[in-house]
């Protein structure tokens, strides 16, 4: 029976560092959103200024992070700027000065550095809903106050390696006179980290049981 007990613990004691070693390499996504609307006001800063999104209870870095843009309507896209500003006051413009001169109704955008390709700029049709990586055409736009002065940075690979935790802020303006939108559904972020989850904390706690009943066997073994 003893030695049953043993082989028993010695099983479980493997499956466990298998669970939770085995998911040490699997990163772990996080959706955060605000989806209140964002009025684009002509040739002025939006409305809010900025839209903002709170996080907090991480304690891991990001690995990888991306953002969503949720019902983008303008009657000239190429208008819009839209700059994300993250906890630690790091900043990426996601667009400028790009998305064509053809109005778009209830575009979907997801911001990725790995996407295939920027925003577009159509001259012939209108911009669609897709993946793009940050667009900036007009790298001396300034976005105003409180949005931080320039340079700002091109991918959202600035805000790697860095806790996601406190308050992300999206400003967005119009940058021209004669045209404004709606972002009817507001925005996303999307964070990957190495953060444990339930998969991970099960892994460890059969570790933890797994040990503590082979300790006391070996014990009643050398008795």
């Amino acid at each position: 029976m003893k030695k049953y007990i043993l082989r028993f613990s010695s099983t479980l004691l493997t499956v466990a560092f298998q669970l939770a070693a085995a998911h040490l390499g699997i990163a772990t996504t996080f959706n955060f959103s605000n989806t209140a609307p964002i009025t684009i006001n002509d040739n002025a800063a939006a409305t809010p200024y900025p839209a903002t999104i709170n996080v907090s209870g991480f304690t891991a870095r990001i690995s990888d992070l991306n953002v969503t843009i949720t019902g983008l309507s303008h009657t000239f896209p190429t208008d819009i700027g839209i700059l994300l500003v993250g906890p630690g006051g790091q900043s990426v413009v996601l667009m400028d000065n790009t998305g064509g001169v053809n109005p778009i109704i209830n575009v979907n955008i997801v911001f990725d550095d790995e996407a295939a390709t920027g925003v577009p700029n159509p001259i012939i049709g209108s911009l669609a809903s897709g993946t793009y990586r940050p667009t900036n055409n007009s790298p001396t736009d300034v976005f105003g106050a409180p949005a931080p002065g320039g340079p700002y940075g091109t991918a959202l690979s600035v805000f790697d390696n860095t806790l996601p935790n406190g308050i992300w802020q999206l400003f967005v303006r119009d940058f021209s006179a004669g045209d404004s939108g709606l972002i009817s559904g507001g925005f996303r972020v999307q964070v990957t980290t190495p953060e444990p989850t339930s998969i991970l904390l099960l892994g460890l706690g059969l570790f933890t049981v797994a040990a503590s009943l082979r300790r006391k066997t070996q014990r009643r073994l050398l008795r």
